[in-house]
């Protein structure tokens, strides 16, 4: 672990206890807790001061890799001092940069327009003027944002805390959120389509360790619709698209009526003036119930450490009831017992989802 008071110069600390954990399911990405030597870092404090948490994987040719686990500012530190044996230690948790967007509210409403890049990059650089930003997954980095005006919520237009806010990364059918080097990523939200990274065994010689799976209709949301509504009132509406899962197979489809099993529609809404066309309006309803939908089968898994896994991840765990894939939904390794849990979910992937587009109304079904 490296620290660090003015970005230049960084000094190394050895933690007697450090947990870190990554999760796709908050808006701040990645969280800190450690416990660290009074005499290793006594000019560490919650005023600018950066930490970087490294770990060492080694392969089977006995190469040593060092694997970063995270680049975080520092929230709170609380000091102990044990009169004894006057010593003491210091106890501090970080967080991600999310938090700093999140906190660096505008003093005073801004009219942003321009390209994805252009608009994301001045509202992050603003306040983090070394940021590097990356567009993954086929997300347009030249699409169009109209002119808007921010009020007050720079990390809402950004990324939205919650369903009903218009931001950029909705916009675009996208999340956004730093990589365990700080670096921010622009991506599509993590659906099971993708080839699988891992495979965990269980049994003797494999690394599960032990799984708790669970089941909880309470997040589920079967069916989006979504609009785009100017501010300027002589523009048309957009929409309203729906998106809703009609496949007879799922057992969160929205055709099957309750009264013969049937899970029921369960939809959200959202509307935006960052649309500029209903292309738009679908693949951001595609984006926002990708999480959404399907059986939501968690699991909670104990296994050997293996810090290249990643919140986010498509992997398969073999169970003793047989193969289940997964995406990894948030990661907690504790770097000094050289251990973690995983929670994982289930969820479906674009191609599985039937779309509608109305012109008027909100049909669903």
């Amino acid at each position: 672990m490296s620290w660090t008071k003015d970005g230049t110069t960084w000094s190394d600390v050895t933690p007697t206890a450090c947990a870190v954990e990554e999760s796709t399911a908050q808006q701040v990405r990645w969280r800190l807790k450690c416990t660290l030597p009074a005499d290793d870092a006594g000019g560490l404090d919650t005023f600018g001061c950066r930490i970087k948490v490294f770990t060492a994987m080694v392969q089977g040719n006995s190469a040593r890799e060092e694997i970063q686990l995270g680049d975080f500012r520092v929230d709170t530190v609380q000091r102990n001092q044990l009169v004894e044996t006057d010593t003491g230690f210091i106890d501090v948790t970080g967080s991600s940069w999310e938090q700093q967007l999140m906190d660096s509210r505008l003093v005073e409403p801004r009219e942003v327009s321009g390209a994805a890049i252009d608009v994301l990059g001045g509202l992050i650089r603003e306040v983090l003027p070394d940021a590097e930003i990356v567009f993954d997954g086929g997300i347009d980095p030249g699409r169009n944002i109209p002119a808007t005006v921010v009020e007050r919520d720079r990390w809402a237009f950004i990324d939205g805390s919650n369903s009903s806010e218009t931001s950029v990364a909705r916009m675009l059918g996208a999340q956004v959120s730093t990589d365990a080097r700080g670096v921010w990523h622009v991506a599509p939200p993590p659906v099971l389509d993708g080839t699988a990274a891992w495979t965990i065994e269980a049994g003797k010689g494999g690394a599960l360790l032990s799984a708790v799976s669970s089941e909880d209709r309470s997040t589920i949301r079967n069916a989006v619709v979504a609009r785009g509504e100017s501010t300027d009132k002589s523009v048309p509406v957009l929409g309203p698209v729906t998106v809703a899962d009609h496949n007879s197979w799922s057992p969160t489809n929205v055709d099957t009526p309750v009264s013969k099993g049937g899970f029921g529609t369960v939809p959200i809404f959202y509307t935006s003036s960052l649309f500029t066309d209903v292309s738009q309006v679908e693949a951001a309803a595609k984006a926002m119930l990708q999480p959404r939908l399907g059986v939501k089968r968690t699991m909670d898994l104990t296994t050997l450490f293996d810090p290249a896994k990643r919140a986010g991840d498509v992997g398969v765990v073999q169970t003793t009831d047989g193969p289940v894939t997964v995406v990894l939904e948030s990661v907690s390794c504790d770097l000094v017992a050289a251990s973690m849990t995983c929670q994982t979910r289930g969820t479906t992937g674009t191609e599985l989802i039937t779309t509608e587009t109305t012109t008027t109304g909100e049909t669903i079904a």
